[in-house]
């Protein structure tokens, strides 16, 4: 699933973003882009529980 994180804008926002995905799903993998402010991810959870995750850590993302 793919979503774009707006404010996700550096290498921190990435960890950030990267660790609220694992919190859902530890064996989540992850591709992040800064500059597109997107992210693919691959996990088993679903993309609600992802994007709760993502928000509850500040960073609001929406399904592309």
């Amino acid at each position: 699933m793919k979503f774009h994180v707006e404010n996700m804008t550096c290498g921190s926002c990435v960890r950030h973003v990267t660790q609220a995905v694992a919190s859902v799903d530890p064996q989540a993998t992850l591709e992040a882009d800064t500059v597109s402010r997107t992210i693919s991810v691959t996990t088993g959870a679903d993309a609600a529980a992802i994007q709760k995750a993502l928000a509850d850590d500040g960073y609001v993302a929406r399904p592309i």
